[in-house]
């Protein structure tokens, strides 16, 4: 476990100093210094986190032996598209946060219209590093078009009608009378899940895997992105101060309130077994994979 906690610290290192770069305007594009939106959208993206879909995009990269260059700007855009939802999902439209990682969310001190234009930035901007990664990346960090349009192809299905809008979209709609286990199974899978399975993907393409072995590590994926999510119900049901989030938004349905938190704790522990279960086609190369799920499962923070 000290080395999976040694990988994630590297991950995490090489991210928060490549994503400043990734932010900069332009050559020329000047800078007013009424703009307010760059150093909004700035604070969401660098605000201190744990930067879990990018290690997971390392992590599957590793487990098919893709270059870590290539893995860094796959992973920064990850990283942009999870900013831009916890600004949107902290609106006073959406869970009214006052919160978020222990300080005080986006559009408290920006207000709301720079939240919302940050989001937008950073959702669109994560779309550009793609791109850009074939477009003009260096001879070592260079991918191929064809594979940079696959990329592409799946973050945007993780953020549509059947990802990330979708879910949050299902989350506020659903009373408590409604949220059967099917239904919360549906909004974490899209919520949470869907991104969790495109930062699997995105490894596992850059390591060229076949359709097979993308399929377990989908599964794997999906598993630990939801357990993840009931984790962090557990957390904020414990105390708000641990997540760093503080929401005004009146109690929403979650799998700790349908099942009880030990129901939901031994939900957890089933879908880490299955993510584990799903991954063990490749034996003791996705070790450190195995050991990702039972960090992921046991954490306290």
């Amino acid at each position: 476990m000290n080395r999976l906690l040694g990988f994630l610290s590297d991950v995490r290192g090489s991210v928060d100093r490549r994503l400043p770069d990734l932010l900069t305007p332009p050559p020329g594009a000047g800078m007013d210094p009424l703009d307010a939106l760059p150093p909004a959208a700035r604070e969401a993206l660098l605000s201190p986190g744990k930067r879990v879909r990018p290690a997971l995009v390392f992590l599957t990269g590793e487990l098919f032996r893709a270059r870590e260059a290539l893995l860094l700007d796959p992973a920064c855009a990850v990283e942009m598209v999870h900013a831009a939802s916890l600004v949107l999902d902290d609106l006073p439209a959406m869970d009214d946060a006052v919160l978020r990682r222990g300080r005080p969310a986006l559009h408290t001190v920006h207000g709301e219209d720079m939240a919302i234009l940050a989001a937008v930035t950073l959702l669109t901007r994560a779309f550009g590093v793609l791109s850009e990664a074939a477009l003009r990346g260096a001879p070592r960090a260079a991918i191929s078009p064809s594979l940079a349009l696959d990329l592409v192809a799946r973050l945007a299905d993780a953020c549509g009608v059947a990802g990330l809008s979708s879910g949050q979209a299902l989350d506020l709609r659903t009373g408590e009378g409604e949220a059967t286990f099917e239904r919360l199974e549906t909004i974490h899978a899209r919520k949470t899940g869907a991104l969790f399975v495109a930062s699997a993907e995105f490894g596992a393409v850059l390591g060229h895997a076949r359709e097979k072995e993308l399929g377990a590590v989908r599964s794997y994926a999906r598993n630990i992105g939801l357990a993840f999510q009931i984790v962090d119900d557990l957390l904020e049901k414990k105390d708000d101060s641990e997540t760093g989030k503080s929401s005004r938004r009146a109690p929403v349905p979650t799998f700790t309130r349908h099942l009880g938190a030990e129901g939901a704790r031994q939900l957890v522990h089933e879908l880490s077994a299955h993510a584990v279960e799903a991954i063990g086609v490749f034996g003791s190369r996705a070790e450190r994979l195995v050991e990702f799920a039972l960090f992921l499962r046991d954490r306290s923070t």
